[in-house]
Formats: structure tokens, sequence, C-alpha cells
């Protein structure tokens, strides 16, 4: 566990971590109800390296869709007095990070308040698949008085003596779902050590401090990852950029009395120069928006999100809880490897965040007139702020991705396509790409607009309209159907009003992997989850009989209430729940039902050949089905030389048996010959059937 990360240049810039409070967890916490999915840890020093990546996603449930590489909250002082009377600056400490590790278990514990803590409405649902636990794990605790959703509170210390808690809101609204709010207050106490509540520097005052909040946002992970070729910190596909601008926001609240101008800060896929050939024999074109190379099926847009930040909030003084208009002080461009493995080219200083400059990247046609390298790193500071031991402030702000629809990267990619290979008739070219990705941006525009009349509402103390819960649901494969069934929510209040407004049930399934372009044999295909049924309320269970034999499938269930209660920026527009809080992870497979007999098993496909695409199953490459099965058997494998590979034991009482071709020994199966031996077959009325043989083929 980290127990401080020490950044001072030119001054004393101090970024801190939190220690886990020991009746919570260690790990993270994520707010995942709504299309921006974002992890809360216990510091303020995030990046994706590690496995519980990412920090931010948008959409949630695609495949590399982070869009935050790394971020960042500093503490900048110009200057304070330790115990030894000497005052701390740069002449005293050494440049750059601290490389101190100190485990949490030689800390010992204070207690709380110090610690992240998890605040729901409402419990994640139940939810099983053939009767096996799908359930979303959750340790934290529930609240009905909640402004949010979901609420994450983290509660830490920092040098030179700072408290600070940071709290942050989470909606299922889907009209507020892309987004999440930031609120964040420092507390001057003199006391920075985890091991009591003593002052660790004399009783003084603090001058002229800064709060700096930085974010190296990125349009998406999967852009990033095709054009280095799956480095994640290789350059940052070299055109990932960061820019500003002042907008006057869309919705009106109370904040536009003191702030009527909206900082809108935006990250994005901003190439605008001509790249190598997409493929051998083709041109070169502009790659705005990294439409795909890597993979078979080409041309679906990767980078087409927008993310960034808006200010809502940053007190005028330690004395004064209005709102300044004027800050931040300082928005400062910088390259992601000035804040990294110690290069920093003067970025991290206190005289960098003091300046005052509002920074716009350089102009990438002139280079010569900016010493800035690439502008991906956008810094906001907020101050400068004087405080007496006692004294605190707090800063809002929040954070949001948008885009265009996930669904329209690959129609449009391979709109794209066509005109890349001069396929005739085709016209969607370089700049009608530009000019499409582009409305991402007036997308982040509205949802931060949004997140500034959330805001307005929630301070003064109402809670922004909410759906009711997803039901719990329990998935199950059958003989040529899946079934699926929920929990009855009619007598369940809204979460605002507590009037029940329960109109019915949407459902939705999806091919394949849980995740969406996780498979090579589903990207590029737009293949989704997709509404495939809507009941009124008195409805609880659903039969699938139109998935197809063998595949799996993935699904959820949301509510849908009646609009009656909802009272926000969309005034009476019914309000559906969480479209991630009850999706399944596991897959359901509807089978064919055993027959009586066993004179017509076979082997699907047959011959197997490893590049059959479309002749194999979607997300399961391997896949071999053995199909009109006895209810109950044993499957027995040899190779063309007799040697037993795989025994199976099929005790599911349906026609239908998978295998990932996969041996005894746990090694995948060469091409050959092979023979599926069935034997000791019954009947679900327990009467016996002869052994039967049936041959097979596999192709590497």
């Amino acid at each position: 566990m980290k127990l401080l990360k020490l950044l001072n240049i030119a001054l004393v810039s101090f970024l801190f971590v939190a220690v886990i409070q020991a009746q919570t967890y260690e790990g993270s916490r994520f707010h995942d109800l709504g299309k921006l999915k974002h992890r809360i840890d216990t510091a303020l020093w995030l990046d994706t390296s590690g496995p519980t990546k990412p920090v931010l996603s948008w959409p949630q449930g695609v495949y590399d869709s982070e869009n935050c590489q790394f971020s960042r909250v500093l503490i900048n002082v110009e200057s304070y007095r330790a115990y030894t009377d000497t005052t701390q600056t740069s002449d005293t400490l050494v440049a750059g990070f601290s490389n101190s590790y100190i485990d949490i278990g030689q800390l010992g514990s204070i207690g709380p308040p110090w610690g992240i803590y998890e605040y729901r409405r409402y419990a994640p649902p139940q939810i099983t698949v053939d009767n096996s636990n799908d359930s979303y794990e959750f340790n934290g605790e529930l609240s009905t008085e909640l402004l949010s959703d979901v609420q994450i509170d983290l509660v830490m210390k920092a040098q030179p003596g700072f408290y600070i808690t940071l709290k942050t809101y989470s909606f299922a609204n889907e009209f507020h779902d892309d987004y999440i709010i930031y609120h964040l207050n420092f507390k001057f106490t003199g006391d920075y050590d985890f091991l009591d509540l003593d002052p660790d520097i004399p009783e003084q005052e603090l001058t002229n401090v800064y709060f700096v909040i930085g974010y190296h946002m990125i349009p998406s992970f999967a852009g990033q990852k095709e054009i280095m070729y799956g480095s994640r910190w290789g350059g940052d596909a070299f055109d990932d950029w960061m820019d500003w601008e002042l907008v006057d926001p869309l919705y009106p609240s109370s904040l536009d009395d003191s702030r009527d101008d909206m900082l809108l800060v935006w990250g994005w896929d901003g190439n605008d120069t001509d790249v190598e050939t997409l493929e051998a024999g083709g041109k070169e074109f502009n790659d705005t928006g990294d439409p795909s190379f890597a993979h078979v099926l080409k041309g679906q847009f990767l980078s087409y999100q927008f993310p960034g930040y808006t200010l809502l909030h940053a007190d005028v003084s330690a004395a004064d809880s209005s709102d300044d208009p004027n800050l931040p002080h300082t928005l400062a461009m910088s390259d992601i490897f000035e804040v990294w493995a110690n290069v920093f080219s003067g970025m991290p200083s206190y005289n960098y965040f003091s300046t005052g400059e509002w920074q716009h990247p350089p102009d990438w046609e002139d280079p010569g007139n900016s010493h800035w390298s690439k502008s991906d790193h956008m810094n906001m500071s907020l101050g400068p702020y004087d405080f007496s031991m006692g004294e605190d402030v707090d800063i809002i702000y929040a954070v949001g991705v948008g885009g265009v629809d996930y669904e329209e990267t690959v129609t449009k990619g391979q709109e794209w396509l066509s005109w890349y290979r001069d396929e005739p008739g085709a016209t969607f070219d370089d700049i009608a790409k530009r000019d499409f990705l582009a409305q991402g941006k007036d997308s982040l525009y509205e949802y931060l607009s949004r997140a500034r009349w959330a805001w307005d509402r929630m301070n003064s103390g109402h809670p922004v309209p909410a759906p009711l819960p997803s039901p719990a649901l329990e998935v199950t494969s059958g003989g040529g159907f899946i079934k699926l069934e929920w929990e009855d929510m009619r007598s369940v209040p809204d979460p605002v009003t507590g009037i029940p407004d329960l109109a019915g049930y949407r459902i939705y399934r999806k091919l394949g992997a849980q995740l969406i372009n996780f498979k090579e044999d589903e990207f590029g295909k737009g293949i989704v989850y997709e509404l495939i049924g809507e009941v009124d309320s008195t409805v609880t269970e659903f039969l699938d009989t139109l998935a197809v034999r063998g595949e799996n499938y993935r699904y959820y269930v949301t509510t849908v209430d009646d609009g009656s209660q909802n009272d926000g920026l969309f005034p009476g527009t019914p309000l559906e729940s969480s479209h991630y809080q009850n999706r399944t992870v596991s897959g359901a497979v509807s089978f064919k039902p055993a027959p009586t007999h066993n004179d017509s098993v076979r082997v699907v496909p047959n011959p197997f050949i490893s590049t059959g695409g479309e002749l194999n199953f979607t997300g399961d490459p391997n896949k071999i089905l053995f199909v009109n099965l006895p209810a109950f058997c044993t499957i027995k494998i040899y190779n063309a030389t007799g040697d037993l590979v795989k025994s199976i034991e099929h005790v599911s009482g349906s026609g239908d048996e998978a295998w990932d071709q996969l041996s005894e020994s746990n090694q995948r199966i060469v091409s050959g010959v092979y023979i599926a031996y069935v034997t000791d077959c019954v009947n679900l009325d327990q009467s016996e059937l002869p052994d039967i043989y049936e041959k097979f083929v596999v192709i590497r």
C-alpha cells in the first residue's frame, strides 16, 4: 500500500494517497450503473496500468473503451514551516516522485473516518444463470436518503497537513448517466501522518496554495492499442489531444448567477495528417477516429469518444464559500511523459500552476511557436488560497464522456472503408468521417450541461429523478428456448417520491461474449445487446424461443416507469432502470431436448475448420457441439490411432453437449480424424439405449 507519493519541483507539490479504513475492503469502488463506468481508488493519482483498469470507460460494456489514461490531484504549497523551524522549499526537497512505499499493515489504524465508503440506494439484484450465482458482490451500505443512485466517499490525509474528503456521485437515470460529479473538500489541520491526530507541523498560516486537477484523456484504449500494436504507453497513439473553450450552458440553473460561462475541457483523437495505408495497395488516409486495421474485419472507428470535464464550483476563499467565477486560475497543457518516469521538463512546478495562463494546444502547422510537445494532458489549478488551521475550501467539478452511437461506428466505418477502397458510389470520405465523429463533442457539451443542472438541484437538497431498480433475474437454458424469470417490482416505490410507478419491463439479449468486441469473431460486426421483448407490469417471465441452438447468450431485464414521478429536465418522460445492473456474466444456451433414440447423433460443425469463421460458433471459435444425444451418456473421444483424448459425462438431460477441443491433459487437439464413442446411454425414463460411434474431422 502506498503511503505517500511526494512530487516536488521548483517549490512543493504534494500528491496524496489514502489509507483504507479497516472495516471496508482493500481495492476499488465503481460507479457502474450508467453508460459511464468510473473507478474510485484509495488515491487521487490513478492510472490504467493495473488489473483494476479502467479509471473511466464509456460506453460501459465495450471492450477496451477506457477513456482516461492518467489523472491526479495535487496540493501545491508555496512554502511551509516544519518542526525543525525550517522553511520547506525546493532547496530542501529532492525533485521528482518519492519512491517510499509503506505497507498498510505497518501503519496501524486510527479508525474512521479514514478510508473509502460506498453507498447505494439499492443492493445489486440477485442474478443466476443455470443455478449458478452471477450476482455482483456488494460490500457497501444502503441508504434511501442519497441524492444520487451511487455515492462513493474517500477520506484521507496529505502533506503538509490537509484532511481531504472526496464525494463522488453517479446516476442510473439514462439522461444523467454519462458523467460523474466530484466534490472535493480540503481542510488545513497540520496533521498528515496516519498514526495519530496530532499536528505534524507547527501552527501557522499557509498562503498562496493551489489545488491542481489533471487529466490525460484518451478517446479509447482500443484506438490507442490499434495504432501502437498493443502498447499501452507507446506514444499515446501520437494524436490524442486536449483543449478547452468557454460555452453557454444548455440548461439554466442558479450557477448562472455567478458562473455564466461554462468551461468545457475535452480530449479527442485529433489527427489532422495522413498516415500509411490501411491495407496493402491502398491509399494514404486521415486516421481521425482510428479506423481499425489490425483486426480481420477492418474499418470500425475505435476512437470516437470525447472525454472531458467542467468546473461547477470553487470557493472564493476559506472564509467565503460562494463561487469564484474567476477560477480556474490556470489551464496548463502538458505531455503525459512530462509527469511520468521523472521526465518533467518543468511541468509539475509551483510556478507552472500559478502563472494564471489559459493555454491552448500549439499550432500544429507551426510547432516552433510553443515548447509544449503534444498537449494530451490538461491541468486545472484553483487558487491561490490562504489557510489558517481549521479552515477549508470546496471544489466541485464533473467528468463525462460523449460520442456518437456505438452502432454507427460500425455502419459508418463500413461506408468509409468503401470510400477508402474506391468502390463505386462511395462518398463517405475523410472529411465526412471527421465531421461525423465531431458530433461527440456536442454530446459531451450536452452531458456536462446536464451535470451543471444536476449539481444545482442537489446543492439545494433535491435528488435527481431516478428510475426503479432492475429486478432480480434468473436465466435457465432449455430445450428449444431460454427462460427468463424476474422479480415482481409492482410494489417497489419510486426512489425519490415513494410512489409506485412501474409500467412494465424490457428484455435485452446479446449473442456471444458478455463484452462487445471482446472476441475477434465478433469484432466489427455490430453484435450488441438488442431489445427482444417488452411486457406489462403483470408479467415476470419470458421465453426466448428465437435463440439459435448451441449459441451462448447474455441477458438483462429493465424496469420502465410511467413517467408520472419524473420532474427533471424532461418531465413526464418514462425512466428506464440501469442497463448494467443485472446483466448476466455467464452464457445461457438453447438446446434440443434429448430424443428417445440415439441413431441420429451428429457432430457440429463437421468438419471443424479453425478458419471457418461464420461456420463456427460466435465467440467460441473452438467449440464443437454433439447433438441428438440421449439424455444421459458418456462421450469418449479417440484419435485415429485409438488413444483416448477426452471423456465427457453428459448429464444435463438435453440432446446437446459442447466441447472446447481440450484433451484430458488440457491441450488443444491437433488436425486429424476423431471418433466419438457414445456409451452408457440412458433415456429420461431410465431405459437403456445401445452404444454408437460417430466420426468427425478437425482441420487447424
